[in-house]
């Protein structure tokens, strides 16, 4: 990784114009998007359009850069590609580019139709089928996306969360989105299990994860990547990357702080 050519793109990137939303922040001004993360915690956070559910063990300072990271990613991808309800790979591939500078390394993987397979009705059962495929049924990656969806699912819809994540992911019949899975290796390195996800229905979606997928028969198209991470690239720019995300981050971050003990992830307890 060229550390000094990402310090220089950092210190390049162009927010101008990138909208505040500050009509959601008024709306949500009792949701605290800096909530502090722990490592002795399994947490969620969405992230624009993605959503990270950190595994324990994963330090607060990596969580915290992962983040602002993604964060980053997203800004510059919607200043590159506009209106990607007209190419959402293309608005993918510039989201996956500035990772990668910010020292995200990414294996080549291909999209694939997952239309067809699996039994979920709705779209959030649908991505559980995916991991499963993918990364197989006892993976336990799989196991904190299950954790993150059930407290999702108990959550109120209209809430901000949702309402956050909604809008960053939809546009009439087409929503795209991301969901990360943070977990820590034997040597304490840092992996992602990023799946990138594209709907096309025939009708306007509303509240992407609860959609009726199979009643409305939509296209469901999905990548799925596992991630290594640059930890001390990371963390070494981390400060620089949140200085340039920091005015965004209450009207793009909100944070579950706390997804409990995960079967099959965490040592029992007593």
């Amino acid at each position: 990784m060229d550390l000094e050519a990402a310090r220089a793109f950092i210190a390049g990137v162009d927010l101008s114009g990138t909208p505040r939303h500050l009509d959601f922040v008024a709306q949500a001004v009792t949701d605290d998007a800096s909530r502090v993360f722990d490592q002795a915690k399994n947490q969620a956070q969405v992230v624009a359009s993605s959503i990270f559910s950190f595994a324990v063990g994963v330090d607060a300072q990596v969580r915290e850069a992962i983040s602002d990271s993604a964060l980053l990613a997203q800004l510059v991808a919607n200043k590159q590609v506009a209106a990607f309800e007209t190419d959402p790979q293309k608005w993918f591939g510039a989201y996956a580019s500035v990772l990668q500078t910010l020292g995200w390394v990414l294996q080549d993987s291909a999209w694939n139709d997952y239309s067809s397979t699996g039994t979920g009705a709705e779209v959030n059962e649908h991505i559980l089928d995916v991991l499963a495929i993918v990364l197989g049924p006892g993976a336990s990656a799989l196991a904190i996306a299950k954790a993150t969806i059930g407290a999702l699912q108990a959550m109120n819809t209209n809430g901000p969360w949702l309402t956050l994540f909604d809008r960053e992911t939809q546009k009439a019949n087409l929503a795209r989105f991301q969901i990360g899975l943070v977990q820590t290796g034997p040597n304490d390195d840092v992996f992602v299990s990023l799946i990138a996800c594209i709907v096309k229905a025939t009708k306007e979606i509303t509240q992407i994860l609860f959609f009726k997928f199979r009643a409305e028969r939509a296209d469901f198209r999905a990548n799925v990547q596992k991630v290594s991470i640059n930890r001390p690239a990371l963390v070494e720019l981390g400060p620089r990357i949140r200085q340039r995300v920091l005015a965004y981050q209450l009207a793009y971050l909100s944070t579950l702080d706390d997804l409990g003990p995960i079967p099959g992830v965490d040592p029992p307890t007593g």
